[in-house]
């Protein structure tokens, strides 16, 4: 849900400044590309985690709403039964769930770890209709692609930078910015055949 719901990238280059790095995106990931503004070392795997963990802890305060989100999804919900599946460690879940309320979203909210195919299995069980899943990630749409070959994709990215570098992803039915764009494009795949 990060460059769906919430904004991501630019909150993180904010945590990552504070800490003394720079995120230098010219690939669609995070570790890689994060470095000492000093010396230009390459972040460890530890170093980028510490910086979201400062980010999901302080999320409530530095990642703000995408615009078009609100109104996408509550538009959406009058027929559309919404779900968020967010990758974050699960002692941050009730902070966004507050946080969502708070701003309108209030929607079940399910933590994450590693591959979101086994939580969307789970939650596919529980679902009588037609399923979509929206990711900013080609790889997690990738993952259900593959394994769920009944659900509809959507690509979703705020960040234009990083949306520009990411990988096509096969049998999507849109890869977009934009809220506005976005919810008509998944009312009409998902309601057309109801």
């Amino acid at each position: 849900m990060d460059e769906v719901v919430l904004h991501l990238v630019d909150p993180f280059v904010q945590v990552l400044e504070e800490r003394g790095f720079t995120l230098k995106s010219h690939s669609f990931k995070l570790t890689g590309n994060v470095f000492d503004t000093k010396t230009g070392r390459e972040a460890t795997q530890e170093e980028v985690w510490a910086g979201l963990d400062q980010l999901f802890e302080e999320q409530d305060k530095r990642q703000h709403i995408v615009s078009g989100v609100v109104d996408g999804l509550n538009g959406l919900s009058q027929h559309i039964d919404i779900i968020f599946l967010t990758n974050m460690p699960h002692p941050y879940g009730d902070t966004r769930r507050r946080y969502l309320q708070s701003e309108g979203l209030d929607f079940p909210l399910v933590t994450n770890t590693r591959s979101k195919v086994p939580s969307m299995k789970m939650i596919q069980q529980h679902c009588g209709s037609t399923m979509g899943f929206i990711d900013d990630t080609p790889k997690n749409l990738d993952q259900v692609r593959e394994n769920m070959d009944d659900v509809h994709l959507f690509h979703f990215m705020a960040n234009e930078a990083f949306r520009a570098l990411a990988d096509p992803v096969d049998g999507a039915r849109f890869s977009t910015g934009d809220w506005a764009e976005a919810s008509e494009k998944i009312h009409t795949a998902l309601m057309e055949n109801t």
